[in-house]
């Protein structure tokens, strides 16, 4: 039986179901989050899947953020039961030092592919613990992190995720964090580390939403993820 809430949050991802699937998306990652929230409600993506893979060129993604985009078009695809090995390979060979460019967002972007994937690489994870700080103490940053670990090694690292997923609540204000696209990586996180005072980030998610949308494909795209991981979580 679902109750009125659930029943509520039904009726908001529906209407921007309908309003994604009736976008032309081009971009490799907007494709890569439409794929992604479309496949979590088990709609059909095989055209989208199509357009993204007809615009990789050779080993990855050819974009102005190559290794972002690829990443994101590798957890996209292995959300649909395609592990994309050589891209995958493509992805290990560009790390050093344990990291990926020596950013924490590369970094984080390219362990959650290889995560979604089952590839497992602890130099990535260690390199971002070690190398947490002050610098990297931002929602959309410290979200991504805590979801990389997640996807790595959540027993290893819990410690660190329990500690960084309480900084985030304790930056929530009236539900959210300022930002539709950021409270998403934020309410993401914080369900797959499996923080309860997640509840009041929902209605304020769904207050965010017109005519279908969440203002834009991305911001759709996650907000759809995010229902749906909040009541498969339930």
């Amino acid at each position: 039986m679902i109750n009125m809430d659930e029943k509520d949050l039904y009726i908001s991802a529906n209407s921007g179901i309908v309003w994604l699937k009736d976008r032309d998306i081009t971009e490799i990652r907007d494709l890569s989050r439409s794929i992604q929230a479309l496949s979590i409600w088990n709609e059909k993506t095989i055209h989208l899947m199509g357009i993204l893979l007809t615009r990789k060129k050779g080993l990855f993604w050819e974009t102005d953020k190559p290794l972002l985009d690829t990443s994101r078009a590798c957890s996209a695809l292995a959300g649909c039961g395609i592990i994309a090995d050589e891209q995958l390979d493509w992805i290990l060979g560009k790390q050093k030092d344990g990291n990926w460019s020596n950013s924490e967002i590369e970094t984080s972007y390219a362990l959650i592919a290889l995560g979604d994937a089952g590839i497992k690489n602890e130099p990535g994870c260690e390199w971002l613990v070690s190398n947490y700080g002050k610098k990297w103490e931002h929602i959309g940053t410290t979200s991504l992190i805590i979801t990389a670990l997640i996807k790595q090694n959540k027993e290893k690292y819990i410690d660190f995720i329990k500690d960084r997923a309480g900084w985030i609540i304790s930056k929530r204000e009236s539900g959210g964090w300022t930002y539709t696209a950021t409270s998403n990586l934020a309410i993401q996180a914080l369900i797959l580390s499996d923080e309860k005072d997640i509840v009041p980030s929902i209605p304020w998610l769904q207050g965010r939403q017109e005519n279908g949308n969440w203002g834009d494909i991305i911001s759709t795209s996650l907000s759809l993820i995010s229902l749906k991981m909040y009541l498969d979580s339930n």
